[in-house]
């Protein structure tokens, strides 16, 4: 990345290129963390879209599930994306739909028993590999790179508090 951020340099120095120094590493970061969590998840049978929504239900700590436009706005897809993801998920055996218990004309979302017990494997899993990664920094480095890496995302997504007041981890 400082070779081709000095070949920038060198070949448009009209061009202020120091943005290729956090932006450039952010997005090859994001393809190497991508191919990593792929390369993890495998031995589960499960790919990324599969994973976020069942570990989504887990970390909802609602056996009787999420109404889809819960999960929509958790899994940061559109409502025709969700839609896809349920049936892959509900085909799969590890998620079903089920009447809303507050509302008739509602379904919710719920992991199956095999869909609880493999969540939380591949999360235990997904959660000491990423540590791993996260631990090439201080936990101070960590703390602060988490403070920039929110500064950046909001200029892109507006921030709303959970209803519970606490930090949801987004943005």
């Amino acid at each position: 990345m400082d070779r081709f951020i000095a070949e920038w340099g060198a070949a448009r120095p009209d061009l202020d290129v120091r943005y290729l120094a956090t932006l450039g590493r952010i997005l090859r970061l994001s393809a190497h963390l991508r191919d990593a969590v792929d390369g993890w998840l495998r031995p589960f049978g499960l790919t990324w879209d599969v994973f976020d929504l069942i570990v989504t239900l887990q970390r909802s700590g609602r056996p009787e599930g999420l109404r889809p436009t819960a999960l929509t706005d958790a899994c940061l897809l559109s409502s025709g994306a969700m839609t896809s993801r349920i049936d892959r998920v509900e085909k799969l055996g590890l998620a079903e739909r089920r009447p809303d218990p507050d509302d008739r004309r509602a379904t919710r979302v719920a992991l199956t028993r095999r869909g609880a017990r493999l969540a939380a494997r591949a999360m235990a899993e997904h959660a000491a590999r990423s540590r791993r990664i996260a631990d090439q920094l201080t936990p101070a480095e960590q703390d602060e790179l988490a403070q920039l890496l929110r500064k950046l995302l909001r200029s892109f997504e507006s921030e709303v508090p959970p209803a519970d007041g606490r930090d949801s981890g987004s943005a």
